[in-house]
């Protein structure tokens, strides 16, 4: 009897009396004993993995349904805009050309956002379905790109980003790691202070991974807030704005893909560190003097300094 053939048999006794004893079925099948605790375990082995691959479907159409519940609010509100200041051009006659030059700039912004969201969108599904090269990352080389992606909203908030001269080098695949300190940077200047003040570090840590952090001067998050903030698709804050929830989750996507985690430290009142942790490597990277002390603003400038 070939191993399917037992395998068919097995089944079938189990499906008209599934009270069958293991000890019975030796009686009942023709083969030896071995075998049918053999294809009893193989049986076993399949049904695990049934139900684990049930368990994390159902993870995942949860999970899918609160990321369409966001991506649509993302996405909705600031359509409302939109159209709400395309009407206003349209029927409002008697605009006066500044005005009409503000309802411009904030359809502009506005669509900039909305293509903001489907950026992170793509990358979600790049970071979902793709195995990301695992090399030294240029972590220096990353930061300048970060800030020259973020100069302009340095000067809008008026925000003074400081970082460390030398940085130790990990591994990773530098694009994605880009989009976390993009995400971190972005947000400590959103949610910071008045005044944004923004500091970037690293340390090598003992289990053989490099701790990268930020810290901010914003109002800082509570326990409870703390505890949610990297769930998928969550939100912090009483204003929905694009950052804290799609970002975030996309932040601990891409860290815990490439092999690190993703986490917070908080005080409510005192700010905030946002920090991820990726493998260590042994290269030193050094931090571009050509951007030191930039000054965009009288009071928004990036520096580099020791940490």
């Amino acid at each position: 009897m070939t191993q399917y053939e037992q395998r068919k048999l097995l089944m079938e006794f189990f499906y008209q009396k599934p009270g069958l004893k293991v000890p019975e079925l030796f009686e009942v099948l023709d083969v030896p004993e071995m075998d049918v605790r053999n294809e009893l375990k193989a049986l076993q082995r399949s049904n695990e993995f049934l139900r684990e691959h049930s368990a994390s479907l159902q993870s995942r159409n949860e999970e899918l349904e609160a990321y369409a519940h966001t991506i649509a609010h993302d996405l909705k509100n600031p359509l409302a805009i939109i159209i709400g200041s395309s009407d206003a051009i349209r029927f409002i006659t008697d605009l006066k050309p500044e005005e009409l030059q503000d309802f411009v700039q904030q359809i502009q912004s506005t669509a900039y956002e909305m293509n903001a969201i489907i950026d992170n969108l793509l990358l979600l599904s790049e970071v979902r379905k793709v195995d990301a090269p695992a090399e030294s990352v240029d972590m220096a080389g990353v930061v300048a790109n970060v800030r020259k992606r973020l100069r302009s909203m340095v000067e809008e908030y008026r925000g003074r980003i400081t970082f460390p001269k030398t940085w130790p080098a990990a591994i990773g695949y530098a694009p994605w790691i880009e989009e976390v300190w993009a995400n971190y940077i972005s947000n400590a200047l959103k949610y910071g202070g008045q005044s944004p003040r923004v500091r970037l570090g690293a340390q090598n840590q003992p289990d053989g991974m490099v701790r990268f952090w930020i810290r901010d001067n914003g109002q800082g998050l509570t326990p409870e807030a703390q505890a949610r903030l990297f769930s998928p698709f969550t939100q912090v804050g009483e204003v929905h704005k694009s950052g804290h929830g799609l970002g975030l989750s996309i932040v601990r996507r891409i860290v815990e893909k490439q092999g690190g985690q993703v986490g917070v430290e908080s005080e409510f009142g005192k700010g905030s560190l946002f920090f991820f942790t990726l493998p260590a490597s042994q290269v030193i990277t050094e931090a571009a003097s050509k951007v030191e002390n930039t000054v965009f603003q009288s009071d928004a400038r990036l520096v580099s300094e020791p940490v």
